[in-house]
């Protein structure tokens, strides 16, 4: 039987407040773990030509894979690699660690509201409004993504330039085109890191989604089902 909340607008609050709260957890994590994952990156890097003309082999790429994740997971302050990369490359990367460090802390924040969240849908056990609610949260993420993938479809530089002048202060991240750092990661190697990482992301969202169906399910089956008659 279905119980019925007297806080139907509280369950629908947290139902949503969850289903935020986990997708931005996971897209924290998400962008933590794309970042700081050496073979991922090196398996992105393999997809380009080595840049032989400024210095470097097949051998560098594994070696170059690990310094930038080490690098992003502040586990390296220096950018650097036999004193091929530029300081403009050095103080640009350094510029992105503090980002992945906050993806971790906001994923783990979000995880902490998640937690948080749930805990509240057992307490009010209005699982239907609940579920509502995270279907209202789902879709408030997921026009997000839509907005950002339209956006990056019609023109994925005009997005790639526009987050760079909102996270960052200077124009480091401006590379001439001979730069050994935009050589080894160009413009398709951000496109795969996006594609995986809305992929996983989108998942997630879809994986909620479910969820909150398979509980609409449920909840209205039991609504339907007739109440047991009384002894007389």
């Amino acid at each position: 039987m279905v119980r019925v909340s007297s806080h139907p607008r509280l369950a629908l609050f947290l139902g949503a407040v969850l289903a935020l709260a986990l997708g931005i957890a996971v897209l924290g994590g998400t962008l933590w773990f794309l970042g700081t994952n050496e073979p991922l990156l090196k398996s992105w890097l393999d997809w380009d030509a080595v840049p032989e003309e400024l210095g470097l082999t097949e051998a560098d790429r594994k070696p170059i894979a690990q310094l930038v994740a080490d690098t992003m997971a502040g586990r390296e302050k220096v950018f650097q690699y036999k004193g091929l990369f530029s300081h403009q490359a050095e103080t640009h990367m350094a510029d992105c660690a503090p980002l992945f460090g906050l993806a971790r802390t906001v994923g783990l924040v979000g995880f902490g509201v998640f937690l948080a969240a749930l805990g509240g849908c057992f307490f009010c056990r209005a699982w239907r409004e609940c579920a509502i609610g995270m279907l209202i949260g789902v879709g408030l993420l997921l026009l997000i993504v839509l907005v950002l993938g339209v956006w990056g479809l019609i023109d994925f530089d005009s997005l790639f330039t526009a987050f760079h002048k909102t996270f960052f202060t200077n124009d480091d991240w401006l590379f001439p085109a001979d730069d050994l750092l935009i050589t080894l990661m160009p413009i398709t190697f951000f496109i795969r890191y996006a594609a995986v990482g809305c992929g996983l992301w989108l998942a997630c969202l879809i994986a909620t989604a479910a969820v909150a169906g398979l509980i609409l399910r449920k909840t209205s089956s039991a609504l339907r089902a007739p109440s047991p008659k009384g002894e007389g």
